[in-house]
């Protein structure tokens, strides 16, 4: 027997420690949250309540703390559960019944919310549930209602502050025009009765930005939106931890164009309100103000996270980051974010089609670049760097008709410092073409334009002799030698060995021995590594007969050119 008794009371202590270890373990979850709640840290009063909430479903001060903790990190639906909840359990305690009217109104419930605070002020004349009844008619577009019981309070409860909070926001939220001079003047009141309330100075500083972007005086309306930023100071000083307060003067920042003013603030509500809380639309106004910035790799991620949960931003957020990869010059990613952005097309401006078409060159995709800058061509034909570079592409892709059109379109829209070059390139085209004519009267064009142009000289020099006047085509050869023996210009000393080895094709013809050692010999000392003057050069003293300077010319061209085919069978010609 006293066995037995020993075992029901070790079975009994038991349970009772367990049951006061579940006990503490809820009271620090709930103390927790109660405390976090008050330094305003509510992310973190969430994960308390949410554990305090598991151990004890029914607990009604967990479920009231817990739908605060959740209004205010915008997560509504939860919230609202809670709130019915606590609602449920006492309806006629006045907290109860304005989370749950709050908690409605912000589930686009507020019709539901009204009935439920008229039923409460059927029984008492209260001002902070008259002031939430304000709010909630507002929403539900019920002006008139929302009029009467606002100023009735005001009536009824001329020392409140709530009840001009009440008819100020009734002001506010007039349609179809907001009567902002009557809500400054309430919010004004609310104030003068308590300095205090955060709530006044909130909407105060809404107030006057709304009225000065509406406002036509500018020196005014500047005015007003320095009065909306210190009213802004006022809410962030009395309440640093005021989420609501840093989105909305963020917000107000970026649509003024004050990026990195918006990108602070909002930075700051991020930080209270991590991604998963609040409003998803700060993601977006804080990746913009950062994109406006320049700072794209900063932006990428806020503006991703925006898109993840609002579909329809996902294109606009593709078409920054085209516009952010392509500055940074990752080709392939910028293409593919253009790519992504095709259905907001009409969004994209001029300078778009030449980004994704550059882009989509760069990246090795030239045949869909090709389609995708002849819309550009067509959109923007005053871009003068991408039209340019879109004619070479053309011409790079033996497309030598249309090249020449982009051409002559950059030269009737963007007359500038390329324009000789440019009539030098449509010569190549014709030239390329088989049309010498035009391609001689092309270089002739780039040559009136910049006459020491030495690379339009050779190339009219090459086309005289393609049309077989030999003469012209000598002298002007001749002139682009003389030039690469005194210039410094690395790319006109080759130019003069290209018309050297051009002579000297020429020479070998008529088997002018010694003029081919002679103007190889130029070829050679302007570039030394010059294969073709070093051929011609063993040529010329083969055709003399001098086989010992043959052989070593022939020896030179083999080291610059181990596998040339003409060096190695002449060389074993001569008994090498």
């Amino acid at each position: 027997m006293i066995t037995h008794l020993s075992n029901t009371m070790r079975t009994t202590l038991t349970i009772l420690t367990f049951l006061l270890a579940f006990v503490a373990s809820f009271a620090t979850d709930l103390e927790a949250a109660r405390e976090a709640a008050a330094e305003g840290d509510w992310v973190q009063a969430a994960t308390h309540i949410r554990k305090a909430i598991e151990k004890n479903p029914l607990d009604i001060p967990s479920l009231k703390l817990g739908a605060r903790i959740y209004l205010e990190l915008d997560i509504h639906d939860t919230a609202l559960s809670y709130a019915h909840r606590v609602f449920e359990a006492d309806d006629r305690e006045k907290d109860n019944v304005l989370l749950y009217a709050q908690a409605l109104r912000e589930n686009s419930q507020a019709p539901e919310a009204t009935v439920v605070l008229r039923k409460y002020l059927r029984k008492n004349d209260d001002v902070d549930v008259s002031l939430e009844l304000v709010n909630a008619l507002m929403t539900a577009d019920s002006l008139k209602s929302a009029e009467l019981v606002a100023t009735t309070a005001r009536d009824r409860h001329k020392n409140s502050p709530a009840a001009y909070l009440a008819l100020g926001n009734f002001y506010f939220n007039s349609k179809p025009i907001p009567v902002f001079e009557l809500a400054v003047q309430n919010y004004d009141e609310a104030l003068h009765l308590d300095s205090t309330l955060v709530m006044a100075h909130f909407n105060l500083a809404i107030c006057y930005w709304r009225m000065g972007n509406r406002e036509t005086d500018q020196d005014l309306g500047n005015e007003l939106f320095t009065r909306s930023l210190k009213e802004w100071d006022q809410v962030t000083k009395m309440d640093p931890k005021n989420a609501r307060a840093w989105f909305e003067q963020g917000k107000i920042l970026y649509l003024a164009g004050k990026y990195a003013s918006s990108a602070k603030a909002l930075t700051v509500y991020r930080e209270l309100r991590p991604l998963g809380t609040g409003e998803v639309m700060a993601s977006w106004y804080l990746g913009e103000s950062l994109f406006k910035q320049n700072l794209c790799d900063s932006a990428k991620q806020h503006l991703e996270n925006a898109a993840a949960s609002i579909d329809s931003l996902k294109p606009k957020v593709s078409l920054m980051m085209a516009r952010c990869t392509f500055q940074a010059k990752k080709w392939k990613e910028c293409s593919d974010y253009y790519l992504a952005s095709i259905s907001i097309k009409p969004r994209w401006e001029k300078s778009d089609y030449w980004y994704f078409g550059a882009a989509l060159v760069l990246a090795g995709d030239t045949s869909r670049a090709i389609n995708v800058m002849a819309e550009a061509s067509e959109r923007d034909p005053k871009s003068c760097g991408f039209m340019f570079r879109y004619a070479l592409l053309l011409q790079s892709r033996l497309m030598y008709a249309r090249s020449t059109d982009i051409f002559r379109q950059r030269l009737v829209n963007c007359s500038d410092s390329l324009d000789a070059k440019i009539h030098l390139f449509i010569g190549n085209n014709f030239f390329s073409d088989s049309l010498v004519d035009s391609a001689v009267a092309s270089y002739e064009r780039a040559l009136a334009l910049n006459p020491k142009y030495i690379y339009a000289t050779l190339r009219l020099g090459e086309t005289y002799l393609a049309k077989g006047d030999v003469v012209t085509g000598q002298s002007l050869l001749e002139k682009v030698i003389t030039n690469a023996q005194v210039t410094t210009s690395v790319d006109e000393r080759n130019y003069g060995v290209g018309a050297i080895i051009r002579l000297n094709g020429i020479d070998l013809q008529d088997k002018k021995w010694q003029s081919l050692i002679d103007r190889s010999k130029i070829g050679k000392d302007l570039n030394p590594k010059s294969v073709g003057s070093w051929l011609y050069l063993a040529i010329g003293y083969q055709g003399l007969q001098d086989v010992e300077n043959a052989k070593k010319s022939y020896k030179e061209v083999l080291k610059l050119d181990p596998n040339n085919d003409a060096a190695k069978k002449n060389l074993k010609a001569l008994g090498n």
